[in-house]
């Protein structure tokens, strides 16, 4: 089993207004522990936690003894022969240890088990915006104030990956499942299974990812 886990520490990164922010850093921790406590505050990870789902897995809430409120993203049991799920994950922990930005979901560590893949996140209480948007009420409480935050904060993450990060990263795939909302209506970009570090002295050509409907026109 590999478990590794992110202590809080004080400083500083490169992005918008990111001084002084409250960052994370990774460390290792008591796995077998907090295994152990994920699977008793989900149930052994029952549906009733689950707050999301995609292609690769479902996310759970998890309250844990501290007082701590985690989002676990479980990915999907697969045969042996299949390395999608894995790619992802493994993705996922590259480019979310390389990027540090308040718009930008932050991840506090991972597992990798036999029985059990998860990636352990901040939990943000709003969900996604796609679920906003779904949900006649909430869209009607969605004003055009909070819409413009949530649209400069993503802006914010975007202009960090691209032109801050050394290397560049590319999402890949922004939709609006991918965006979470905290209890401000702020904007953290999620999900970064088909993220792409560039490499600046190639092509860097790559097969078609992303989100039906979101996907530029010009890339069928």
């Amino acid at each position: 089993m590999l478990f590794s886990f992110r202590t809080r520490k004080r400083g500083s990164v490169t992005g918008s207004n990111m001084n002084n922010e409250e960052l994370l850093s990774i460390s290792i921790f008591d796995g077998k522990t907090m295994l152990r406590e994920i699977i008793e505050a989900t149930k052994n990870f029952d549906s009733l936690y689950c707050i999301g789902e995609g292609r690769f897995g479902r996310v759970y809430k998890a309250e844990l003894l501290s007082g701590d409120t985690v989002a676990v993203k479980k990915f999907h049991s697969l045969p042996h022969d299949e390395m999608a799920d894995q790619k992802e994950f493994l993705n996922e922990i590259r480019v979310l240890t390389e990027v540090k930005h308040r718009n930008v979901v932050k991840l506090y560590g991972f597992c990798s088990h036999v029985r059990h893949t998860f990636l352990v996140y901040e939990y943000l209480p709003r969900g996604s915006l796609a679920t906003i948007l779904c949900n006649d009420e909430a869209a009607k409480e969605f004003g055009w104030d909070k819409r413009l935050t949530v649209i400069k904060g993503a802006a914010y993450a975007l202009y960090h990956m691209h032109h801050e990060c050394k290397p560049p990263i590319v999402h890949r795939d922004i939709s609006s499942k991918n965006v979470l909302l905290d209890s401000e209506y702020e904007a953290h970009v999620s999900d970064f299974g088909t993220a792409k570090l560039l490499n600046l002295d190639s092509s860097n050509r790559t097969m078609l990812a992303g989100t039906y409907g979101y996907v530029a026109p010009g890339n069928f």
